[in-house]
């Protein structure tokens, strides 16, 4: 999931300079057992999967008390909200309440379901009759169980497994699947998607919240460029531990240090899933800079009233929408709706 490797990044006590000099040291050794051992971006599976299902089994819960996390800035969440759905009331809400307001659905399927917080969702709206949801993290399934548990949800309504999605294992049609931050910790998109065209139904509905910019966080240099001057034109009395910073693009080895399966093919999810479905509600929630600038910022002030800071978060979501709608840079983040391609809904109706 997005944010959670910048949580990792600024986290207290961190002498960063030197932390980023080791980590470039890590990279150049990296790529040099590379050269002898194949795919530089790769690690062995085994020890990248106990890595993976290790830190999101904490990571879920960290993240909804992070005040540096962007979208636990109730103005920027706010924001988003309204890019994706043009009112200001939760995405999964607007989904479930306002676009399916006539529809319910026999069995959802959550494609990385993390700790269910969006699947006791489905389970309370009343309008989904059974939740499945897998997850690689088998702390992360074992506090989605606890979830539905503490509902007093009957055991028959939902099913949660550990289960890596590359390799994709599900009984079954679906006509709602959601993928909320799933597809771009898949490695093999095109199995991925494939797998799940096949499962849903030919009325069902596919549900894409992802993060699409740069394979593992590798920022464009114009983003880097925007995002520093952004950083130069503020006092330091609003930036995190009251000094002057630059914003950079991680290495490879720290990435993989803190998760190999983070934006491992992100660029590659939307146009991947244009050709296996076809897109009949998109909405770009952009990210470009506020998603690596909030954590920079001094984000205790956040949330507290504070017009001065909240004045520059709010230009800051100007700023990247224009840049946004104007094209000079792209969206990081798009919400999409899908369905089967007509021609094989046909097929199997």
């Amino acid at each position: 999931m997005v944010g959670s490797w910048q949580v990792a990044r600024q986290a207290k006590g961190v002498v960063w300079p030197v932390v980023r000099r080791v980590l470039r040291l890590l990279d150049r050794v990296h790529l040099s057992l590379a050269r002898l051992v194949g795919d530089p971006h790769r690690t062995r599976g085994a020890d990248a999967h106990e890595r993976v299902s290790e830190y999101w089994s904490s990571q879920f819960e960290a993240m909804r008390v992070d005040q540096s996390y962007w979208m636990n800035n109730r103005l920027v969440e706010e924001w988003t909200y309204r890019l994706m759905t043009g009112t200001p009331q939760h995405w999964l809400n607007w989904l479930l309440n306002e676009y399916f307001v006539q529809r319910t659905f026999e069995r959802s399927l959550s494609v990385c379901c993390g700790d269910g917080a969006h699947e006791i969702q489905l389970y309370r709206s009343g309008k989904v009759r059974r939740v499945i949801g897998v997850d690689l993290s088998s702390g992360a399934i074992a506090q989605a169980k606890a979830r539905f548990e503490a509902a007093a949800a009957p055991p028959d309504r939902y099913r949660f497994t550990v289960q890596d999605v590359n390799v994709l294992d599900v009984d079954g049609m679906f006509d709602l699947i959601l993928s909320t931050g799933a597809l771009h910790h898949a490695t093999n998109l095109e199995t991925l998607l494939a797998r799940l065209e096949q499962a849903l139904t030919p009325d069902g509905y596919f549900v894409v919240v992802e993060f699409i910019g740069p394979n593992r966080f590798q920022w464009t240099d114009r983003q880097i460029e925007i995002a520093n001057k952004v950083l130069g034109a503020l006092d330091p009395a609003y930036l995190r531990d009251g000094t002057c910073t630059r914003f950079e693009r991680p290495t490879i080895a720290s990435m993989l240090a803190c998760d190999p399966s983070e934006a491992v093919r992100s660029a590659d999810v939307f146009p991947l899933v244009r050709q296996h479905f076809e897109v009949c509600y998109e909405r770009c929630y952009n990210g470009t800079l506020l998603h690596q600038l909030h954590p920079l910022l001094k984000t205790e002030l956040a949330n507290q009233g504070r017009r001065d800071f909240d004045s520059i978060v709010r230009l800051i979501l100007l700023l990247e929408d224009m840049l946004v709608k104007h094209g000079v840079l792209a969206s990081d983040f798009v919400f999409l709706i899908c369905r089967k391609r007509q021609g094989v809904a046909q097929r199997l109706s």
